[in-house]
């Protein structure tokens, strides 16, 4: 007789389904970085009521909570890839930065900007002001929307990682982050209905203010900054001008009248043209 094999049940080798069965293609969006967002988030807050998640537990909860933020990391990467495809200031500042060979070779003749941030988690404020920097040659306004927005998004990112990679456990650097009580007993992220409602809160707020501060950065780089450089062509000053709202324009919000300062595209041209007496 043996001692091995003592310690637990062992039901052998197990194979993974196969890979392909589990992804599905999905065809190109349309749709502004800040709608994509948008769709996401509203998909994932609207999965569960709170009766559901008072009869199946708070883990369900965790789950759509790091959903959310995974859809905040992707608009940035989106809108960042959008600034780049634009942009030529920020194309010229990040031409020394590194993309994953992965990327390029997955991609072939397809690759996208995007492509750009494969490998950079936006799960944490310095990631995100750092790509920025790096990518779109912005520096976030010192206590501005974006700025605070940043510091409480910090906070749902440290709760993700124990949610994600410890079983829902604080560890104690994200712990210390946070400036929680200290104990004696693990710490156990619990979240509820209203906690994933007001965390969608925080990340759609800290979207729509980089959305705000980026649309305006990019127009005030069209209005005085791209018309100096070489490559400038006075005749697509209507055409860029467009594909940059366009790019940054939720219509959704525009729909629902919901954006304080509502313009048509012509309106828009003249105040801007006004604004830095062009």
């Amino acid at each position: 007789m043996t001692w091995k094999n003592s310690a637990c049940m062992s039901i052998g080798r197990v194979t993974c389904p196969d890979v392909n069965g589990l992804v599905l293609a999905i065809p190109r969006q349309d749709n502004s970085a800040i709608d994509e967002f948008y769709a996401s988030t509203s998909a994932t807050l609207t999965k569960i009521d709170p009766a559901f998640l008072a009869k199946y537990g708070e883990d369900i909860a965790g789950l759509l909570f790091v959903g959310l933020i995974s859809s905040t990391e992707n608009y940035f990467r989106d809108i960042l890839g959008f600034i780049l495809s634009i942009c030529p200031i920020a194309q010229a500042h990040a031409a020394d930065e590194k993309v994953q060979l992965g990327s390029l070779l997955w991609a072939e003749d397809h690759l996208q900007n995007r492509s750009a941030f494969e490998f950079m988690p936006f799960s944490n404020a310095e990631n995100v002001r750092k790509a920025i920097t790096n990518f779109a040659c912005h520096t976030i306004k010192q206590k501005g929307t974006s700025d605070l927005m940043l510091k409480e998004y910090d906070k749902l990112c440290e709760l993700r990682h124990a949610v994600v990679h410890s079983g829902h456990i604080v560890a104690g650097k994200n712990a210390l982050k946070l400036g929680l009580r200290k104990s004696s007993s693990p710490l156990k992220v619990r979240i509820c209905y209203a906690d994933l409602q007001a965390s969608g809160s925080v990340c759609t707020a800290l979207v729509q203010a980089a959305n705000n501060e980026l649309f305006e950065a990019m127009v005030a780089r069209w209005a005085v900054d791209w018309r100096n450089l070489p490559n400038w062509d006075p005749s697509q000053e209507s055409r860029l001008l467009r594909k940059l709202r366009i790019g940054f324009l939720s219509t959704r919000d525009y729909d629902n009248n919901t954006i304080s300062n509502k313009r048509s595209i012509r309106t828009l041209t003249s105040r801007i043209k006004a604004s830095f007496n062009i």
